[in-house]
């Protein structure tokens, strides 16, 4: 069993369910987890870091780079650690998703989750991720020139998803039956308040927009929304 509220016990000891560690804000490659657990009803323990817990040097054993998300888990007896969004919906997905409702059923739905599942994280991750960094720069510090090839870059890989969703019966963007973790993994780059910010406006590609409204008419992709807010941050001793 684990103390959410002491490093020492989140660094050694074996929890009873999940942990999830995540930060207050930035939400975009936590809440993919968040969004797999609602929908598989699987009950978890979130782990909220403030400021100095997400740069201490006991975090630092759980993710080398000091990143969020961070999973803790139980598996075959024995303690896990996962790091990185992706892994950590794949493991959620092998261990939890009994009925593969979120994974591949198949070898072939296999590679087509895999696919969309590293496009995502090869490149719309972070090519998302640089464009804001970039935008955050301010002074000597900006480089319009590199923040306009990230734009440049996103609109193409937002084309590339229109395409794939513009493709007869293509509901969904890795299969065309229902929704998987490849869903669950590029929909925080495609929402409101990530797309606000970049001044994209989502209906430039009519394909996509209709997906993003599915996505976020499912009953457990709304709650992990609604709960955004609602885990602050705690002191961890």
């Amino acid at each position: 069993m684990i103390d959410i509220t002491s490093s020492r016990s989140l660094t050694s000891d074996i929890p009873d369910i999940p942990c999830l560690l995540i930060v207050e804000g930035r939400y975009q490659n936590w809440i993919k987890p968040v969004i797999l657990f609602e929908a598989l009803g699987v009950p978890w323990d979130p782990v909220v870091l403030d400021r100095e817990a997400a740069a201490a040097d006991w975090f630092r054993k759980i993710h080398p780079q000091l990143y969020v998300p961070a999973l803790i888990d139980k598996a075959d007896g024995g303690r896990v650690q996962l790091w990185d969004s992706t892994t950590i919906l794949m493991y959620l997905g092998q261990h939890y998703d009994t009925t593969k409702q979120f994974i591949g059923k198949s070898a072939q739905e296999d590679v087509e989750i895999g696919n969309w599942l590293m496009f995502e994280t090869a490149s719309l991750g972070p090519t998302a991720k640089y464009w804001v960094w970039y935008d955050m720069r301010t002074g000597a510090d900006v480089n319009q020139k590199a923040q306009d090839k990230m734009m440049t870059d996103l609109r193409k890989q937002y084309s590339i998803l229109n395409q794939r969703l513009s493709e007869p019966g293509q509901n969904w963007i890795a299969l065309k039956d229902r929704p998987t973790i490849a869903d669950i993994s590029i929909l925080p780059f495609t929402d409101h308040n990530t797309l606000g910010r970049m001044q994209v406006d989502i209906q430039e590609w009519p394909a996509l927009a209709g997906w993003y409204k599915r996505m976020m008419e499912l009953p457990y992709v709304k709650k992990a929304y609604d709960e955004l807010e609602s885990r602050p941050a705690k002191k961890i001793m």
